[in-house]
């Protein structure tokens, strides 16, 4: 089995959404090597840090899992889709490295279905534009691609937490 069909339901489907899907199951499977290298008592280790949410490498793991499901329902309401509510945050929390896998898994799926049958056609994308909380106007595709970049970003501060 492949890194990407680990991830997905339909791997290496052709156009721009099946790219950055592929990419985004990839960006999922180095994060979740990332976290599953880490020794638990480092895992759970809660750490000094400005940020109310991310005080340990438990919290940012929670943290990824649960805005990758707010990324995917900003494309699901911009495209009218029926609305299916993240699991709630407590059950986005792993206990063990090992277990933020599965979580990460079902939500790369429920990406997967969010972005089933757009095109990336100009005229598309441009009906499917959204404001985001934090500012900017999105559309799918940078939606996406944003998801992969906070997984990229986030593996990053994993390996580089402090010891």
């Amino acid at each position: 089995m492949s890194v990407v069909s680990a991830f997905l339901e339909r791997p290496g489907l052709r156009g721009m959404f099946g790219a950055l899907l592929d990419e985004h199951a990839r960006a999922a499977e180095d994060f979740c090597s990332v976290v599953e290298a880490l020794p638990l008592d480092l895992f759970l280790r809660r750490h000094e840090t400005a940020d109310p949410e991310l005080f340990s490498l438990q919290a940012i793991c929670a943290h990824v899992v649960t805005a990758a499901y707010g990324h995917a329902s900003y494309i699901r309401i911009a495209r009218q889709m029926p609305r299916r509510e993240r699991p709630p945050r407590e059950d986005l929390w792993a206990e063990e490295p090992a277990a933020v896998r599965p979580l990460l898994a079902r939500e790369v799926r429920f990406m997967e279905e969010t972005v089933a049958g757009l095109t990336g056609g100009d005229a598309e994308l441009e009906a499917l534009r959204f404001p985001v909380r934090w500012g900017p106007t999105y559309d799918p595709e940078m939606m996406l691609e944003h998801t992969i970049v906070h997984l990229l970003r986030h593996r990053r501060q994993i390996e580089r937490w402090p010891r």
